[in-house]
């Protein structure tokens, strides 16, 4: 301790309790500024004014004391609070009359404000431009998403709609052959697949990341995984409502499907509603209704069929895959075509709860 070496005097109780506060004080300031140097400065206040403590041996503290002002406060709160301080040491000198050694203390305080309470105000400077350079690179990343996701839609977007529709104009040509024609209808649902995928992928991308709280894979299905099968539903019934249909979407039970049942189901209801947007009549309403359980997982789409929009194929190859991918985990794929309206239901089953037998009783 300084003032052992200066006096030759112990350590009191009254400088361990005010140094041990300090030190709890300024390990507190970082996680709360404020309060931390309002508590610092009343414990210096108050070490002051009693008789029996030694301002030396708050000299280590009270650099880090002027090293964080500089650093969590704004600078002229920061530069008052280091005045108040060397005023209040300045003022007790005064008034005790102290000899040269006060003198030489209050000036060595005044040395450490003058070279810790600037590093503070530079380590705050230089993160601030951090922070700032952090900022301006999000801004940058933001733009660039959007104007990704603007070229996507007018270039990307627009040549496979042009793609899709000579392909669905070719395949109802009758000049050429049934095999040819089959070949520009597979062309076409492949390029109305690829376009309904590419709005679900720019729809999240015109997005900012605040607003998504979730991963692409939950809100959109894209991905290898869906976690909140009810949402990526949502988000393709939104996706059907963009391309100019009514939509009304329902989501019933509580049931928590798999990973695996909650990534078939949302593949098998973007095909869904791929075929919708292909074949379904603008005019007509569309429902979209999940179901979740006890028993069964089911999706039922509905959506009108007029007579200037192409028919629905009885079967096809985007049927076939739905199928597939439900067979897969032992669900099933109906259709039924009724009233100038076309019904898609879609059941995979869920596993019953295990119960154990009741064991016979036994008779004498």
């Amino acid at each position: 301790m300084i003032n052992i070496i200066q006096t030759g005097s112990a350590v009191t109780s009254a400088d361990l309790a005010c140094m041990t506060l300090a030190l709890i004080l300024l390990m507190a300031t970082p996680l709360r500024p404020i309060p931390g140097v309002a508590a610092y400065l009343l414990l210096w206040l108050v070490m002051l004014a009693l008789p029996d403590a030694h301002v030396t041996d708050m000299m280590m503290t009270k650099a880090a004391f002027f090293i964080f002002l500089g650093r969590f406060l704004r600078f002229w709160t920061g530069l008052a609070i280091t005045l108040v301080s060397l005023l209040t040491l300045l003022l007790k000198i005064a008034i005790l009359a102290a000899p040269i050694d006060g003198v030489h203390t209050f000036l060595f305080f005044v040395l450490m404000a003058l070279a810790f309470f600037p590093t503070g105000v530079l380590l705050r400077t230089a993160e601030a431009a951090r922070l700032a350079d952090s900022q301006r690179a999000a801004a940058r990343l933001e733009d660039m998403r959007l104007e990704i996701a603007r070229e996507m839609h007018d270039l990307v977007a627009y040549s496979m709609s042009q793609t899709a529709l000579r392909a669905q104009r070719a395949a109802t040509d009758a000049s050429y052959p049934p095999q040819v024609r089959e070949e520009f209808m597979a062309l076409e649902s492949t390029a109305s697949d690829a376009l309904h995928e590419l709005r679900l992928l720019l729809r999240t991308l015109r997005q900012t990341e605040p607003a998504l709280g979730r991963s692409i894979e939950t809100s959109t299905g894209l991905g290898h995984a869906v976690t909140d099968l009810g949402e990526a539903i949502r988000v393709i019934s939104d996706d059907i409502a963009a391309a100019g249909f009514e939509v009304t979407y329902r989501c019933l039970g509580e049931a928590h499907p798999s990973r695996l049942q909650a990534t078939t189901l949302s593949r098998v209801a973007r095909e869904m509603s791929a075929n919708i947007i292909r074949h379904g009549d603008p005019s007509s309403p569309v429902t979209v209704t999940l179901g979740l359980g006890p028993e069964v997982l089911r999706l039922v789409t509905t959506n009108g069929v007029g007579s200037a929009v192409p028919r629905l194929p009885r079967s096809g190859v985007g049927v076939l895959g739905m199928r597939e991918r439900l067979a897969a985990i032992n669900g099933t794929l109906t259709t039924l075509a009724e009233d100038n309206a076309w019904i898609t239901t879609a059941t995979i089953p869920l596993p019953t709860p295990r119960t154990h037998p009741t064991p016979l009783e036994k008779t004498a």
